[in-house]
């Protein structure tokens, strides 16, 4: 059984942030409670009727709305992404906390009109370009990126990041994902040290979202019958809010669960974390 919920003794009253996949799941509960934190929040959500639905509902919840702000893209379209990082780099010249948290765990292999796999651009790809193009505006600020991972993670091919020669599996394009994301967070830890801002990974756990609702035949039912048992979404988005929130993590480049450090069996593979890095950022078209 999860431990209770501590409240964070801190106040973020003029505090800028910005939460993506802030529609549903962890995401709208970490975006809830940074807002009654007092921080200033950007919701992203994947079109502006979404994004302004997701405000309502926020501010039905005991969100004040001046402390929202509605934010768009498909996460599974670089020129989206892209778009909407230079929106979001000229409204936050100093940005104090980044969440890269939207995700998806697909049903099928879809290449996108760009040539890339769909979850290989929306849970790695979108987190890259949102950080290049916005980690100025954490510098600025000395703030602070959290990266949503997991634990479920691994069958990272570099060659075959479409799954293009492998069978496909979801499955393991998630756990690709995932495990990416860890290590381009390692990467980008060492990019910010002696700035002051900061990088660090959350596992939230298995929650009872609906990121798995494309599985389809036995998966899809195991998936079904996990989401009775898994923990609320709340419980799940703390860890979110407490890497953005708390002071006890300030400085710190870490992998966290339940506000405990936790390991990561790549942290130590520096050249491996520096070609995924540069490859990244070629596929981001980066110079």
């Amino acid at each position: 059984m999860s431990r209770p919920l501590q409240p964070i003794p801190v106040d973020l009253t003029g505090k800028r942030v910005v939460v993506t996949g802030a529609s549903a799941g962890i995401g709208h509960e970490a975006a809830l409670e940074l807002a009654r934190l007092g921080a200033d929040v950007t919701v992203v959500a994947r079109s502006a009727a979404k994004a302004a639905a997701t405000i309502d509902a926020l501010v039905a919840r005991g969100a004040a709305r001046v402390r929202l702000a509605g934010e768009h893209a498909d996460l599974g379209r670089l020129a989206e992404v892209r778009a909407l990082g230079d929106r979001l780099a000229t409204s936050h010249p100093r940005l104090d906390v980044l969440i890269n948290n939207a995700g998806c765990y697909p049903g099928q292999r879809v290449i996108t009109a760009e040539g890339l796999e769909e979850a290989w651009v929306t849970n790695v790809l979108a987190y890259e370009a949102l950080t290049t193009r916005l980690h100025d505006s954490v510098r600025a600020a000395r703030g602070r990126i959290v990266y949503t991972a997991s634990t479920m993670a691994g069958d990272l091919d570099v060659d075959d990041l479409d799954w293009a020669r492998r069978g496909w599996n979801g499955i393991k394009a998630y756990r690709q994902s995932k495990q990416a994301n860890r290590m381009l967070a390692w990467a980008w830890a060492r990019r910010l040290e002696g700035s002051g801002a900061t990088i660090n990974v959350a596992h939230p756990g298995g929650v009872r979202t609906n990121i798995a609702h494309r599985q389809r035949g036995l998966w899809g039912v195991l998936n079904r019958l996990a989401f009775l048992t898994q923990r609320s979404p709340r419980m799940g988005g703390d860890v979110l809010v407490w890497l953005a929130a708390s002071p006890e993590v300030v400085g710190s480049a870490g992998f966290y669960k339940d506000r405990l450090a936790i390991p990561c069996q790549w942290r130590d593979d520096v050249d491996a974390q520096e070609r995924l890095w540069a490859l990244c950022q070629q596929q981001l078209g980066v110079r």
